[in-house]
């Protein structure tokens, strides 16, 4: 692989945590060593992939890259192999057509490792869309994982379901550029006129999984570290967007809980449509950026992502609070943060808005772009493999914000804030210590949280009366 200065260089190691689709074959591991070339920008890529024994097809091992790279090589336990290489219509990658390789297995039964050599340049979509901003180009190298830029080797079928990897990264940049990628930052340091910086995932799932560099400077305030451009436009945003996360992390740690230690949040400057979240890395687009305003939905992104670590309790994965805590108390739990620093009229409004599109969305079946919905399910019937069909699309999102709101109308702020305070300083949680802690805080409420959370009725006396007092029912 060139090895020329100016180069950025990326070595992944990942490890799947779940099963893929059943047709498709078991990567237990990747190994990613990539190179952006600054001056001819491209990246040139060599991934060693590692399968489960026996999940590999029998006759044909089929993976799919991004149409705009190029297999240059391939080698299978080792041994070169042909590659069959062709351009097929692929909707997980933004360009809707990805390269599909093919390797004939008929000489090597069920083998279980493979590397990959490929490179190419990826040019942005021609639509104005959020996919517009993905692209290797001389500002840098934007792109993000299945679903969107398929940058390393994918060995799933459009609309396949995903899985979490753990990985360890270390990127090498020219000394005026830096790279981020999902996970935990671990290490920066510069060698002549290379900088190296080392990154660990832990379960983070492969759509996750998103990179970018830039000519960044950078700031770090306890765990959250903000990556902006050098004009004094950006510098200045910067200190903003950090004074709103210094504040919401004192709501939080106040009310939740202040134990959050090790849970690093990246913000970063991305191009126009870059307003982006993945995993614990959030894209704020350059005009958002130099314009912020709390109220935007980046800022409610940047809350909501940094509420994730003090609200979450044990729960066991096959419990039946686990989709509702992992992902449901998020949801909502950034809003009354925000109401503190904004006010309770935004509070209101984005309630109402909440609360409109749950009832568009029960009385047609169908998300904002006309798509159908999953039939609607009880909170506390969701399973840890439901959370990727509901989150942010209805129930998951929109019915916990709205049941929450009803406690907290019912309860008033102040003694919303100490059912918080107790809740989150629970070791665990389950249906019958939650409604004795409602209870505790709302006498007469377990009925009413029995409907919310064990059914999908949704009766007028749960819709909530803004601008009324909050015992009101």
């Amino acid at each position: 692989m060139n090895k020329t200065a100016g180069v950025l260089a990326v070595v992944c190691v990942l490890s799947a945590a779940a099963s893929a689709a059943a047709d498709m074959p078991r990567v237990t591991s990747y190994e990613i060593d990539l190179t952006f070339e600054a001056e001819d920008p491209r990246i040139v890529a060599r991934t060693d992939i590692t399968f489960l024994p026996g999940t590999v097809p029998s006759d044909t091992l089929t993976f799919y890259l991004h149409g705009e790279l190029w297999v240059d090589e391939a080698r299978l336990e080792g041994h070169p192999v042909e590659v069959e290489q062709d351009l097929v219509f692929y909707s997980a990658d933004y360009s809707s057509v990805a390269r599909r390789c093919r390797i004939d297995l008929k000489a090597r039964k069920s083998p279980e490792s493979l590397s990959v050599d490929y490179s190419g340049r990826l040019n942005p979509s021609v639509s104005q869309a959020p996919s517009n901003y993905m692209r290797v180009d001389p500002d840098g190298v934007f792109l993000r994982s299945y679903g969107y830029s398929v940058w390393f080797p994918t060995f799933l079928e459009p609309d396949s379901d995903t899985y979490p990897v753990d990985a360890e990264v270390r990127i090498r940049t020219p000394a005026d550029f830096l790279a981020i990628v999902t996970g935990e930052r671990l290490s920066d340091e510069t060698e002549g006129d290379t900088r190296v910086s080392r990154w660990r995932t832990v379960q983070e799932d492969l759509f996750n999984l998103q990179l970018t560099a830039r000519r960044f400077e950078f700031q770090k305030e306890s765990e959250t570290y903000l990556y902006f451009l050098r004009d004094a436009a950006s510098r200045s945003a910067a200190d903003e967007i950090l004074g709103f996360t210094r504040e919401l992390k004192q709501f939080y740690q106040t009310n939740y809980s202040g134990d959050a230690a090790g849970a690093q949040l990246h913000v970063v400057q991305m191009p126009r449509f870059g307003d982006i979240s993945s995993g614990n890395m959030v894209g704020i687009s350059d005009r958002v950026w130099r314009d912020f305003e709390r109220a935007s939905y980046s800022g409610r992104t940047l809350a909501h992502e940094l509420v994730h670590p003090h609200v979450q309790l044990a729960v066991p994965r096959d419990g039946e609070f686990y989709a509702l805590v992992i992902e449901g108390f998020p949801s909502y739990f950034h809003l009354p943060a925000m109401a503190s620093l904004i006010g309770e009229d935004w509070y209101d409004s984005y309630i109402e808005a909440n609360l409109e599109g749950y009832v568009e969305r029960r009385r047609t079946g169908l998300d904002r772009r006309g798509n159908p919905l999953p039939p609607e399910k009880p909170l506390a019937e969701m399973t840890a493999d439901d959370i990727g069909t509901y989150k942010d699309r209805f129930v998951l999102s929109d019915r916990v914000r709205l049941f929450f709101d009803w406690l907290r109308r019912r309860m008033g702020s102040e003694d919303f804030n100490r059912f918080t305070r107790e809740l989150f300083s629970r070791q665990s949680l389950d249906f019958e210590s939650f409604t004795a802690l409602t209870e505790k805080h709302l006498p007469g409420s377990t009925e009413g949280v029995t409907l919310w959370l064990r059914t999908t009725e949704f009766p007028d006396r749960f819709k909530p009366r803004l601008n009324s007092p909050s015992n009101e029912e």
